[in-house]
């Protein structure tokens, strides 16, 4: 674990020069049961009580971080799409798409033997058919409401943020889209999620670009940031915050780039680095 970096008091923000924290959603601030625990709440009111923003950076699109997002009270610029977007209140003040034509034959080829792919502009995200995946989302009701006709698209002119290939029963027939798609990895920013999915985003577009536009619209410089992370899509912004966090569930790779790891898994992890760099106490729940 490597040591916090260590800054003076500021006059507004936490006890170690924190104006902003930005936090990864899933696996971070929650687990699989996408419940926000009441402490998370109080501890996100207490920042603002101490003249400390609170944000979030998803992958999520902003239909999936609505729900979240309002129960934590966040009402901040917040980041979707990997930092291909960043949203002031409904409002999408910047978006970072890419055009999908060059690998229209990959997307069509991953549908065709059954993978989930999903496509996502700014606003929402839509399948291209109803896989398991999709089913069971719809089932749970936020998620898929419309399919995306593949055929239907103008894939020369739509702008994408995010493009997702997912094997959820993990047949190996991700890998065939992984090789596919390795040519192009000059044109699109690529991440691989272990044998279950490859997800494609602006190239030169991370969370770290995200959080930079982010503080700059807030008028914060990156070494007065704390950065929450679990996995490889948040070691840019962990890399590049003042103070770059990874609860104990984080993977290694994550975990070795962090200036403090968590004892905590999730939300819990995430108050712990809260109460010990950013808030002074008085008052913390």
């Amino acid at each position: 674990m490597a040591a916090a970096k260590v800054r003076q008091p500021a006059e507004a923000g936490g006890t170690m020069g924190v104006k902003l924290i930005v936090c990864d959603v899933d696996g971070t601030l929650i687990d699989h049961s996408e419940t926000v625990i009441p402490e998370l709440i109080q501890i996100v009111d207490q920042c603002r009580k101490e003249h400390i923003y609170f944000s979030l950076a998803s992958g999520r699109t902003k239909e999936l971080i609505e729900d979240i997002r309002l129960k934590l009270h966040v009402t901040e610029p917040y980041i979707a799409a990997n930092g291909a977007c960043v949203f002031v209140d409904d409002t999408c003040v910047l978006m970072k798409g890419f055009c999908a034509d060059p690998i229209r034959d990959i997307i069509s080829d991953a549908n065709r033997v059954g993978l989930t792919v999903t496509c996502s502009d700014a606003y929402q995200e839509r399948a291209l058919s109803v896989t398991d995946y999709v089913a069971e989302h719809r089932k749970l009701g936020n998620r898929f409401k419309q399919l995306l006709d593949f055929h239907a698209v103008d894939w020369k002119e739509q702008k994408f943020v995010k493009i997702m290939f997912m094997d959820e029963h993990r047949t190996g027939k991700i890998e065939r889209i992984r090789k596919a798609l390795k040519p192009y990895s000059s044109q699109y920013w690529i991440t691989t999620y272990s044998d279950v999915a490859v997800e494609l985003g602006p190239v030169q577009c991370n969370k770290a670009t995200g959080v930079r536009e982010l503080a700059g619209l807030m008028g914060i410089g990156m070494e007065e940031v704390m950065a929450c992370g679990d996995f490889t899509n948040d070691l840019e912004m962990i890399r590049e915050a003042g103070i770059g966090v990874a609860v104990a569930n984080a993977n290694e790779i994550l975990k070795s780039s962090a200036d403090y790891v968590a004892a905590s898994a999730c939300a819990c992890g995430v108050i712990e680095a809260v109460k010990k760099f950013c808030l002074s106490g008085n008052g913390v729940p």
